[in-house]
C-alpha cells in the first residue's frame, strides 16, 4: 500500500467560479463516483515483489538500508511500478537521514510525479495538485491545483473527492455550501478502501450531517481497515463512563468497549493487522435517536 500524502490543501478554483457567479446547482462540473481501483494501471508481478521488499526495509526499525531501498523502488519504476514512484518521490520529498540516506531532492520528486500522470494514475493527478498548490518545485498555481484535483477525482482518488466534498461542505460561504452535493463525494470516497478518506467521511456525517450512526458505521469501516483512529472512536463511544462529546449519544456497553479496545491493542503491536470481517461479525448496535441511520432509522448504511 502505498503511503498517502496528506497535506490539506484549499481547492477548487474552479468550481468556485461557478459558485460565486450565481450560476444554478446544474451549472457545477458533472458529478461521477469513479474508483480508483478500476483506473489504476495494472502491476507488473516481479515489479511487486521488488516494491514490497523495500516496503518491508522501511519498516524495519533503526538504522534502515536506504541504498537498498531506493534500489529496489528504481527496479520497479523501471516496469512502470506507480506505487513505487510515489514511495519513492515522498522519500525525494522529504529526504531521510543514514549512511548514506536519501537526500532531498524536488526536480527527482516531481519527475515521478509526472510520471504517474503519464501513466495516468489517480493518485498521480493528486500528488500534482498538491504540489501546484503549495508551489513545491513548480510555479504556484490554484488554477492548475484545483484542474489536477478535480481530474484526481474523476479518476477515482478517494483523497480527491474527501477535498472536493470539504470544500462544498465546508470551505465555501454559507450561502453557497452545498451537502448534498459534498455528500455525493464523500460517500464515493468512502466505499474505497483508503482509511484517511473514509474517516473524512465520517467526520462530515458527525459534523455536518448530525448523522451519528451514519459516522460510526464509517469509523468502524476505517478500523477494519487498520485505522487507529477508527478504533479510537469505537472504543470512545461505549466506554462505561465517555465524555458526552465523545459518545455520540450511544449509550456505555462494556462488552463493545472491551472488544474495540483489543482490537486497538492488537493494532498498536502489529501494524499491520486487517480486520476483514469486523463489520459482518460485530454489527453496530442502534442509535437510542437516530436508529441505524438518521435519515433510514430501520436500515443499516450501505456505502
Amino acid at each position: 500500500m502505498p503511503k498517502p500524502l496528506t497535506k490539506t490543501i484549499s481547492i477548487c478554483a474552479l468550481i468556485l467560479s461557478f459558485l460565486l457567479s450565481g450560476a444554478p446547482a446544474m451549472a457545477y462540473p458533472t458529478f461521477t463516483c469513479a474508483y480508483e481501483k478500476d483506473h489504476n494501471p495494472p502491476l507488473d508481478a516481479e515489479a511487486e515483489r521488488w516494491f514490497q521488499q523495500a516496503r518491508a526495509l522501511e519498516k524495519v526499525r533503526g538504522v534502515k538500508d536506504w541504498k537498498t531501498i531506493v534500489g529496489l523502488y528504481e527496479k520497479a519504476i523501471a516496469k512502470d511500478h506507480w506505487k513505487a514512484m510515489h514511495n519513492l518521490a515522498g522519500l525525494y520529498r522529504t529526504g531521510w537521514p543514514g549512511q548514506p540516506g536519501v537526500e532531498q531532492d524536488t526536480s527527482k520528486m516531481l519527475d515521478l510525479y509526472e510520471r504517474m500522470v503519464k501513466l495516468k494514475v489517480p493518485l498521480g493527478y493528486y500528488n500534482w495538485a498538491v504540489v501546484a498548490e503549495n508551489g513545491r518545485g513548480v510555479l504556484k498555481s490554484d488554477r492548475m491545483a484545483s484542474s489536477y484535483m478535480f481530474q484526481a477525482a474523476q479518476l477515482g482518488s478517494p483523497l480527491a473527492q474527501v477535498q472536493i466534498g470539504q470544500y462544498f461542505a465546508f470551505a465555501l460561504p454559507r450561502d453557497k455550501q452545498d451537502d448534498d452535493m459534498a455528500e455525493r463525494y464523500y460517500r464515493c470516497a468512502g466505499a474505497q478502501d483508503n482509511p484517511d478518506a473514509i474517516e473524512k467521511t465520517a467526520s462530515f456525517y458527525d459534523t455536518a450531517k448530525e448523522n451519528k450512526p451514519r459516522a460510526l458505521f464509517y469509523y468502524q469501516r476505517a478500523a477494519s481497515l487498520g485505522s487507529s483512529t477508527g478504533f479510537s472512536y469505537l472504543s470512545g463511544v461505549f466506554e462505561s463512563e465517555p465524555e458526552p462529546i465523545y459518545n455520540f449519544g450511544y449509550q456505555p456497553d462494556p462488552k463493545i468497549h472491551e472488544l474495540y479496545s483489543g482490537l486497538w491493542k492488537q493494532l498498536r503491536a502489529d501494524r499491520n493487522l486487517r480486520f476483514p470481517n469486523l463489520m459482518k461479525d460485530h454489527p453496530l448496535p442502534p442509535h437510542p435517536k437516530q436508529g441505524f441511520d438518521a435519515e433510514h432509522p430501520d436500515q443499516r448504511p450501505e456505502l
